[in-house]
Parts: C-alpha cells; sequence; structure tokens
C-alpha cells in the first residue's frame, strides 16, 4: 500500500470538520491510520517547535486538547468496523492489535460497511 498523503490529509480535516464529535458507525484501516499518520505529524511537528521556543508550549496543550475528541471517535469507530464495542479501543495495546485487523465485511450491528462500493483492488491498495 503506498501511502497518500493528500488522501491522508482530506481523511483529517473530513474527520476533525465533520465528525468531531461522532462515535457512531465505523471507520476503515485506511481511513484511520491515515487519520492517524496526519496527527502524529502534527503532534512530532508541535513538539519540535516547544523543544525550540518553550514559550508555545500552550499551542501544543490547545492543539491537542482540540484533537482529543476526534481521536477517540476515531479509535472507537475503528473497533465498530471489526465488531468490537467502544470500550475495547480503551485496552493499551489491545486496540493498536484490533486497529491493524480488518473490519468486518459488510454491515454489522455498527453499521453498513465503509468499503462497501469500492472494488478489491480500492480495497486492497
Amino acid at each position: 500500500m503506498d501511502y497518500d498523503f493528500k488522501y491522508a490529509v482530506e481523511t483529517f480535516k473530513k474527520t476533525v470538520q465533520t465528525q468531531y464529535w461522532d462515535v457512531d458507525g465505523r471507520m476503515s484501516r485506511k481511513d484511520f491510520w491515515h487519520y492517524v499518520s496526519i496527527a502524529l505529524m502534527i503532534s512530532f511537528g508541535l513538539a519540535i517547535i516547544e523543544a525550540i521556543i518553550p514559550a508555545l508550549s500552550i499551542v501544543g496543550f490547545v492543539v491537542s486538547l482540540a484533537l482529543l475528541a476526534p481521536g477517540i471517535g476515531v479509535g472507537i469507530r475503528r473497533v465498530h468496523d471489526i465488531g468490537q464495542p467502544w470500550f475495547m479501543a480503551l485496552i493499551p495495546f489491545y486496540n493498536i492489535y484490533l486497529a491493524c485487523q480488518p473490519g468486518d465485511r459488510g454491515p454489522n450491528a455498527y453499521g453498513s460497511d465503509p468499503l462497501s462500493g469500492l472494488s478489491t483492488a480500492e480495497v486492497f491498495e
């Protein structure tokens, strides 16, 4: 799978702008890891800036707080994609294992398949 930075940024923006508090439904592995990659890039970038200019540490704190709600929502929607209840996203290390698992094919108790309507090539790209 090639990393598509533009797609990752779009996924991140969509999640933050339209699904900020959303914990309902499902999120595919691809969208989950693209969101996480951009959130990590932002966090690392802010950490570097704070190391250089300590007075800006409040900026990192505010951004971290701003990304907390969508981060929780992303984790919950990801475990929903594999048919697990929301609290599984809170179990350290096990939640990373769950995030790496393929989602349920077809609808499950948490909603329709986020990959429905995609060709097999698109699913595995």
